[in-house]
């Protein structure tokens, strides 16, 4: 290493830390908005028994390189084309027009793709997404083929949406997404129409935010197709009668997966070279224990962003969900910024989340 370099490290090292140093008391005002959220989670062994209870589970997987290396902790935070997951509102927030892609190879060789983009209006701002499961191709077996019967079947489930956001005052936003929810596995079909809200609130107190979504508020599903039409004997003890009654099973409806969340957002430091943000979010699903988010942001000179989190404390069945997360971001020019997350999945292992956004 050059002593050139070395000079240039120390005097990075140097600034951070003075910078740091300088901004400590505003970290305690945070503190004190972290132990209030938790304040108001209540107990959480009162939800465990609701595990398990709805359809669509893959909407409950973030969307987001950046958000999931934040710990999942987003929805005061949320600035860019991933609002439309997190919480419309923060479209409002996005500078012109933005695009982006984000890519996930999930378990078992499963993917979840999320596509989006946000277009400024004369009076608001209009998005438009696209979330999707792929399960790939399985081998169709029954009992009297358990290797195959050389047919193929297919899961996938998708997420369609509309949203709309408007700053109503130079503080306070709000924004809505429509969409359309389906889930396909085989012959069988269920969909549903679902709305989400969300607000963001830029407080007196300086660099302080905060926001609050509800999603997938909506219709229970219930799946359809061919695959529930059986043939029955009403008495099989009885000979003679009619052993192949046509027959259609039925099929129990299933909620979606509501999700409440509220947090803050708090840029600890905001220099020319350097950024630090912190966020926190309480999290209200309907089919689990509420939980917390925690993640943090360091960026340096607006070009490279280190990212890390903590996702689902107090989750006191954290099955496959594992805590720890990370990642980095580039900023490759004004138009193109590049992510990448690191998930920690408990026993499951570990999942990657790469993504694109662009201006334009």
């Amino acid at each position: 290493m050059s002593t050139q370099s070395l000079h240039i490290i120390l005097e990075f090292w140097s600034a951070l830390r003075s910078l740091l140093a300088s901004k400590l008391h505003h970290c305690f005002s945070i503190a004190l908005v972290f132990f209030g959220l938790m304040g108001v989670l209540p107990n959480a062994s009162l939800y465990a028994q609701n595990q398990g209870t709805t359809a669509l589970s893959f909407i409950e997987i973030p969307a987001g390189a950046r958000s999931i290396a934040m710990g999942e902790a987003y929805v005061a935070v949320v600035d860019d084309h991933s609002a439309l997951y997190w919480n419309p509102a923060g479209m409002t927030q996005v500078k012109g027009n933005q695009a982006g892609f984000q890519y996930t190879e999930w378990f078992v060789d499963t993917q979840l793709s999320y596509a989006s983009a946000v277009v400024g209006l004369k009076n608001g701002f209009l998005g438009a997404h696209m979330y999707l499961f792929d399960g790939g191709l399985m081998d169709v077996t029954t009992l009297y083929y358990p290797e195959g019967t050389g047919e193929q079947f297919s899961v996938q489930d998708i997420s369609l949406g509309l949203s709309y956001a408007q700053a109503l005052t130079d503080r306070f936003s709000m924004g809505g997404t429509l969409k359309l929810v389906q889930s396909r596995i085989w012959r069988m079909r269920a969909s549903s129409m679902a709305l989400d809200l969300g607000f963001q609130y830029q407080t007196p107190l300086e660099r302080l935010k905060l926001g609050f979504s509800i999603t997938n508020f909506g219709s229970e599903m219930r799946l359809e197709g061919d695959n529930t039409f059986v043939r029955i004997d009403q008495d099989p003890q009885t000979a003679g009668d009619n052993d192949g009654i046509p027959a259609n099973l039925y099929v129990k409806t299933w909620d979606l997966p509501l999700i409440f969340r509220i947090g803050f957002d708090y840029e600890v430091i905001e220099s020319l070279d350097h950024s630090l943000r912190i966020a926190t979010d309480a999290v209200y699903p309907n089919n689990n224990s509420n939980y917390v988010n925690v993640g943090m942001e360091y960026g340096y000179r607006d070009m490279v962003y280190l990212r890390s989190g903590y996702a689902h404390l107090f989750l006191t069945d954290n099955y496959g969900q594992g805590h720890f997360r990370s990642g980095i971001g580039l900023q490759i020019s004004n138009k193109l910024q590049f992510d990448f997350s690191y998930s920690e999945r408990g026993d499951l292992g570990s999942v990657n989340t790469i993504g694109l956004s662009v201006n334009f």
